[in-house]
């Protein structure tokens, strides 16, 4: 428990002792008083309807609420106040592309890999209650974080993601949608979206249809372009030495592009849009801003930093004894002759 004003719980103790000194003073004094105007038997003759136990028990319940009443103005605090607030919060998957693709440098001079891990982490900054997860996917698909509102260690799954986590390369978005859907399905979520950080390329499977299935089943998919339409040819190690770049099986140098228009259309069969990724993860927030925030409906209840005033308790505790003393009275009472 904790008091605004402590230094007032000092008036408080010594209230009641207070009162009860003054009234045991002002009773002698008005006594002797007495002893010097009236003769003993007239004076016991005039007190005698007076009864000193419910004095005193008056005196008791006045100095006792006054000194609730200062209690209660020393403001006593305790217990974390309830804060009803509309959580603006979201469950939602960021799926990555880690096909072999997304090494290809035509993205503000970095690897698209590199520049997709930083929107994301921007996004991520951004972020306050939503709960989170992470896929990562090329021609297959895996649960690189469950959803969780820990976003710093999300952040540490994401920079541990390379395309070496799969062994089957490709792109297969229809995968990753599968595998959103199932986690969602395994726990409680009001809101349920899909945001896929991708270039397109190399795509395997029937997304689209993916795409409407877990539509249906409530959740939205969003896309995120990650490359430019010109496109750009993709780095290779070979053991460990930097190779030239990844050729085909005619010896030519493959060229790896954005292919936005895919993208359009599996955003528009998930109920959601595409958005390029664009300087520093501006398509990222803007995803967040106009596609998951609307997508947030519960109001919680959580705990605020401020303790709770609970002064009304002394308050009007000592406020009953005020009444109570004023309605009690001092005198005896009357009683009848007892008939022959």
């Amino acid at each position: 428990m904790k008091f605004v004003q402590p230094s007032i719980l000092i008036a408080a103790a010594l209230a009641p002792l207070l009162a009860a000194w003054l009234h045991g003073y002002l009773d002698r004094r008005a006594r002797r008083k007495l002893d010097g105007l009236l003769a003993p038997r007239l004076r016991d003759r005039l007190l005698e309807s007076v009864d000193r136990g419910k004095r005193w028990i008056k005196v008791c319940m006045l100095a006792l609420a006054c000194g609730l009443c200062l209690v209660a103005l020393a403001r006593p605090q305790y217990g974390l106040k309830p804060l009803a607030a509309e959580q603006g919060s979201v469950d939602f998957i960021i799926g990555l592309d880690l096909s072999r693709s997304m090494l290809a440098e035509d993205a503000e001079s970095k690897s698209r890999l590199v520049q997709a891990k930083a929107g994301i982490t921007r996004l991520l900054d951004e972020l306050r209650e939503d709960r989170v997860g992470l896929i990562g996917f090329a021609g297959e698909s895996f649960l690189a974080a469950p959803m969780t509102q820990d976003h710093e260690s999300l952040k540490r799954n994401l920079e541990l993601l390379s395309p070496t986590f799969v062994e089957k390369q490709g792109t297969d978005m229809a995968k990753a949608i599968e595998l959103a859907a199932k986690t969602f399905k395994n726990g409680k979520h009001d809101a349920q979206a899909l945001v896929l950080v991708t270039d397109g390329e190399q795509l395997q499977g029937d997304a689209m249809v993916a795409a409407q299935k877990a539509a249906q089943q409530g959740m939205r998919v969003f896309t995120i372009g990650v490359g430019s339409i010109l496109g750009a040819r993709i780095p290779e190690k070979r053991q460990g030495v930097p190779a030239l770049f990844v050729r085909n099986e005619f010896g030519g140098d493959v060229t790896t592009r954005l292919n936005e228009q895919v993208l359009r259309q599996l955003a528009a069969s998930g109920r959601g849009f595409y958005v390029a990724l664009g300087p520093e993860g501006a398509g990222l927030l803007d995803v967040w801003k106009r596609g998951l925030q609307p997508l947030a409906k519960t109001t919680q209840s959580k705990l605020s930093k401020d303790l709770e005033d609970h002064y009304q308790w002394p308050l009007a505790l000592g406020l009953t004894l005020l009444l109570g003393e004023m309605l009690l009275s001092d005198r005896r009472r009357k009683t009848q002759p007892a008939r022959a």
